[in-house]
């Protein structure tokens, strides 16, 4: 899914990545944006302290940023670190100004159903809104998806563990 993101990604856009852990496909995509001549604004949103609901690593929550820092090390100056809810970093963005955002953040119904509805008037008329874990294994994130884009009749697309919309020209579901 990321390879086709990838490949329809405008040159210079805002990508805006929900849930940022390590950093893995962070390091992935910025390299990828670099090698094809695409890299505009990077942003990393993350509390980077692990989610509440979910049992982690005590060592790896501990220093999470270190971590996600020390694995983007190549790349990390054309990153920009937002340490906050992914929600409440949708208040630093512009209503129309984000080309794509990847939501893998919190995994619980509020946590994703506050980011879909954060997140949603931040993107353009055409680009791609996607997120992950979309699988039985989270009923949660898979219920907020439908809740969120079934009213507003737009197709979600599944490929692997995501989903993806594209967010319509004349999007009257801004309200």
């Amino acid at each position: 899914m990321l390879d086709l993101v990838l490949d329809q990604f405008p040159a210079d856009g805002t990508w805006v990545e929900l849930g940022s852990w390590t950093g893995r496909s962070a390091a992935y995509c910025v390299v990828e944006l670099i090698n094809r001549n695409k890299l505009g604004k990077f942003y990393c949103v993350d509390t980077w302290k692990g989610e509440a609901a979910i049992a982690y690593d005590p060592a790896t929550v501990q220093d999470l940023e270190n971590i996600f820092k020390q694995n983007l090390t190549p790349v990390i100056e054309h990153i920009t670190m937002l340490s906050m809810t992914s929600w409440d970093a949708a208040d630093h963005f512009s209503d129309e100004s984000v080309d794509f955002c990847y939501v893998d953040a919190g995994h619980s119904y509020e946590a994703v159903s506050n980011d879909l509805t954060a997140w949603w008037p931040k993107m353009r008329s055409g680009s791609l809104f996607a997120g992950d874990d979309y699988t039985k294994g989270y009923p949660e994130v898979q219920q907020a998806v439908w809740d969120f884009f079934g009213p507003r009749d737009i197709r979600v697309h599944r490929s692997g563990r995501c989903w993806l919309v594209t967010k319509p020209f004349d999007d009257s579901s801004l309200i």
